[in-house]
């Protein structure tokens, strides 16, 4: 019967195989065919991952590979990650750290497994305006109630999106340095949430006691004694933010004074424009001439975006093609500026303006042409030293255009400020670029760009980093930083 059996099987698979050999073959056949022809106890290929680190969670997508963070020494981590949470940055600058942080990339053995660099990393997030992607990351990572540091970034991560549960929980699960004038004035606020108002009254002492902080004693204050004028709402940081919703204050009114930590989520959307484009142009012209500094002509040229475009693309006449073109740039709408560009009337602008804008065009497509740079030298030579041509043609010069014989003539005779940056940080700075460390040349460049706070570096120093930025590979921010340059010349 043993035999007889046998054979019954073996006549099975041989009728089955006989199937899959003369019939149309489909998956199933041929995982039939695989199954009887391939050995029960298969070998399994195993490959082990890198376990995640600190770095390795993305805060959101970005264009920049799984090798950002290749060699990066975590020295120079260390000293620029703290410089982006404590220092504001000129926009462009702010656009480059926001875009490396939040890339997701394996770091080299002693960065991505310090908590110090991971909590460094996390705050200057949000500190940039990403809180939401810095509660992401942390949100990955484990034992956050022993690190203070990351706990501290989680707390106010979760403050800023208006999750004071969030926040409060983190707070009392916390086992270390619990007595931090943070942590007491986060308990104080979150002791009140609970009902617990003697408490929250003697821990709101012992944290002014400890650290006084004008701003949250006032709205503190106000707090405990359900104070019917407790002023205005301040959007500093965001146990202040979570203060000012708790005394439903006017959070609108007070938008404009948000640190850049806040601003996102309290700032209102650009306004769609309206039917009447004329009065829209001169509003928006005396929003852009009204603005004080590069940042808030920036934010002036975002706000009004969306009326340059529908100006840029109507049929009527401007006022000022070249600050409204200026301002398209500024607020990242090429194709506005290439419109409103073309619509200039022949010798209707001074020709050092209207070369100014074709160097901010040119720095946009990446394409320094050496006409323009021989026609920004002329002009730098004619003006003299005070004249925005001369930094002008050096900024557009670091994209890697051509100097013909006589504009490097020219060039080199021109009085510019000299770089503000320390010869170190650019020997190393050059070296990163050179042997293509993303990562490292990006925060070396962030470092001297902090030091230099919300103005950014002088035009010697862009010229540098962009030139660096440029041969890391990091091209689209060594343009923006050139194009930000070019700007600042431009406003007052």
């Amino acid at each position: 019967m043993r035999q007889v059996s046998l054979n019954l099987q073996l006549r099975h698979k041989s009728d089955m195989v006989s199937r899959m050999r003369f019939s149309r073959p489909s998956v199933l056949a041929c995982a039939l065919a695989a199954a009887i022809t391939t050995p029960v106890f298969a070998q399994v290929q195993v490959q082990t991952l890198a376990p995640p680190d600190l770095f390795s969670t993305p805060a959101g997508p970005t264009d920049l590979g799984l090798d950002l963070w290749t060699d990066t020494a975590p020295g120079i981590a260390r000293d620029a990650l703290p410089k982006l949470a404590a220092k504001p940055l000129s926009p462009a600058f702010s656009a480059l750290a926001r875009r490396v942080l939040a890339t997701g990339a394996h770091a080299p053995p002693g960065m991505g497994d310090a908590p110090d660099l991971g909590a460094a990393r996390a705050m200057a997030l949000i500190a940039l305006g990403e809180a939401a992607g810095a509660d992401r990351i942390l949100d990955r990572v484990p034992g956050l109630s022993t690190q203070a540091g990351l706990s501290m970034a989680a707390a106010e991560a979760a403050l800023i999106q208006g999750d004071d549960d969030k926040a409060c929980r983190l707070g009392e699960a916390l086992t270390v340095e619990r007595g931090a004038a943070y942590w007491l004035r986060l308990r104080a606020f979150c002791q009140f949430r609970a009902g617990q108002t003697e408490a929250a009254q003697l821990t709101f002492s012992l944290a002014q006691q400890q650290t006084r902080d004008a701003d949250y004693g006032r709205l503190m204050t106000a707090l405990l004694a359900a104070s019917p004028t407790p002023g205005a709402a301040n959007l500093r940081n965001g146990i202040n933010y979570a203060l000012s919703r708790a005394l439903k204050l006017d959070i609108r009114a007070a938008a404009g004074t948000a640190s850049p930590a806040v601003k996102p989520v309290v700032q209102m959307p650009p306004a769609a424009p309206g039917a009447d484009l004329a009065a829209a142009e001169t509003s928006d012209l005396a929003f852009l001439r009204q603005a004080k500094g590069l940042a808030a002509f920036v934010e002036a040229a975002r706000a009004a975006s969306p009326s340059i475009a529908a100006l840029a693309q109507s049929g009527q006449a401007l006022q000022d093609h070249v600050l409204l073109a200026r301002a398209a740039l500024a607020a990242g709408d090429a194709a506005s500026a290439r419109a409103l560009r073309a619509k200039v009337p022949a010798d209707a602008v001074p020709v050092l303006d209207l070369a100014l804008l074709d160097a901010m065009l040119a720095a946009e497509a990446g394409q320094a042409d050496p006409a323009l740079l021989s026609r920004l030298a002329t002009l730098g030579t004619d003006g003299g030293a005070r004249s925005p041509a001369q930094p002008a043609t050096l900024l557009l010069a670091a994209l890697g255009g051509k100097l013909d014989a006589e504009t490097r003539g020219r060039v080199a005779g021109f009085e510019i400020a000299r770089s503000a940056a320390a010869p170190a940080r650019i020997v190393v700075l050059n070296a990163a670029a050179m042997a293509g460390r993303k990562g490292e040349t990006a925060l070396m460049a962030l470092s001297v760009a902090a030091e230099a706070g919300p103005v950014g570096p002088t035009a010697a120093d862009r010229a540098m980093l962009a030139r660096a930025l440029l041969a890391a590979g990091l091209v689209t921010d060594a343009r923006a930083v050139v194009i930000e340059g070019l700007l600042a010349l431009q406003v007052k």
